[in-house]
């Protein structure tokens, strides 16, 4: 019977203290998703844009060789390795798709390619031109290009007998030839300094309800908004020590930053804020520091892993806005955060070619401001 009263006694104990027992018996299955989702983001589902600037006249005899080749390339088959070779309006089109990673490479066939092969036909010591560009970093654009200039020298070999006619053009993305798989993982790591701001801010909201000194804020005429706001404001300041610190590291050991640092800073504020507003969310949902630590690891896990900070993560795309996907991971901040930050880094682009993800990253931040104001007032400021 003592037994049995030590069990009941126990289990008791271990019910009351739930987040842990949930955090115990959960992490297993959730690293169970993590995997799935790395095994689903590294199969190959690969998409090559084709722009053909290979215009034959009107009425010509000749053959047109450009569109010939575009009909090859979409009819590839390959079951190993599934590719998929679609034609673009016009190269900036084409590019755009790169950029936007709804495209892992492009191909040009460029204006005079069919004249090349005739030329090439009559025996003529010329190689038949054609380009392939996309981001040199990832490993998708290596095997689509691979794969597609297989494919057009083996077409180009078949309507000239001849081997190895032509003469590739690889242009490389942006700053892509620049950087290696060190400067590749800074726009991520960067994303993760301000992740840590989850448990730093819950921590900074419920630290006045755990001391119980809300009904003294509340008397000293206090505002909800006020309280709020100005612990949103040092949580910033820490927030971009943070970035800037991780940057200066960065620079330490060799990383060279390019583009506008302006607009880096701007992603990286919205960034703060929006991790601030979950960091609300999830002081709502505790009322003490220690129970920030044990629930917080739930949320910090899916930023770090699921919003494409430590690896590459694609997700069901859910709809787009202005040419660019937004995805499930996508409800999560940062997973834009790391995706402008590799547009600013590696594309060297403007405002115009990140507004989507600030639109994503602005609307987020007001979201979860907004439930986690609801929250956290409902659980700890029934007194304002």
């Amino acid at each position: 019977m003592k037994l049995l009263a030590v069990i009941r006694k126990s289990f008791t104990e271990q019910i009351r203290q739930f987040w842990i027992l949930v955090l115990t018996i959960s992490m297993a299955p959730f690293f169970v998703g993590i995997f799935y989702l790395i095994y689903q983001s590294a199969a190959l589902n690969l998409k090559v844009s084709v722009v053909n600037l290979d215009r034959q006249s009107v009425g010509t005899s000749s053959a047109d060789y450009g569109k010939e080749l575009l009909g090859y390339l979409e009819s590839v088959k390959n079951d190993s390795i599934p590719v998929h070779f679609s034609e673009a309006s016009s190269r900036s089109f084409a590019e755009e798709l790169v950029r936007n990673k709804e495209a892992n490479a492009m191909i040009v066939i460029p204006a005079g390619f069919s004249d090349s092969i005739r030329l090439k036909q009559e025996g003529a010591h010329v190689r038949v031109p054609f380009e392939i560009s996309g981001n040199l970093t990832e490993t998708n654009y290596m095997i689509s290009a691979i794969l597609g200039s297989t494919y057009v020298s083996g077409f180009l070999s078949s309507v000239t007998g001849t081997r190895e006619p032509y003469h590739l053009i690889e242009t490389p993305a942006g700053q892509s030839s620049k950087m290696n798989e060190f400067t590749i993982a800074i726009p991520g790591l960067l994303a993760l300094a301000t992740i840590m701001l989850m448990l730093s801010g819950a921590i900074a909201f419920v630290a006045e309800p755990e001391r119980k000194t809300m009904l003294r804020l509340k008397l000293s005429r206090l505002s909800p908004l006020t309280f709020i706001t100005g612990i949103s404001i040092v949580q910033v300041v820490v927030g971009l020590v943070s970035i800037l610190l991780t940057l200066g590291a960065a620079w330490l050991f060799g990383f060279s930053f390019s583009g506008s640092f302006g607009l880096f800073l701007l992603v990286c504020v919205l960034t703060c804020l929006s991790v601030i507003g979950f960091s609300l969310i999830l002081a709502g949902m505790t009322k003490s520091a220690n129970e920030v630590l044990v629930v917080g690891n739930f949320p910090l896990f899916l930023f770090m892993f699921f919003s494409g900070t430590v690896f590459p993560i694609q997700g069901v795309k859910l709809f787009a806005l202005g040419g660019y996907n937004f995805t499930i991971p996508g409800l999560m901040s940062t997973y834009h955060t790391t995706d402008a930050l590799k547009q600013i880094l590696i594309y060297q682009t403007g405002i115009s070619g990140i507004w989507p993800q600030l639109v994503c990253l602005t609307g987020l931040t007001v979201i979860y401001f907004l439930l986690g104001y609801w929250v956290y007032r409902r659980r700890h400021m029934e007194v304002f």
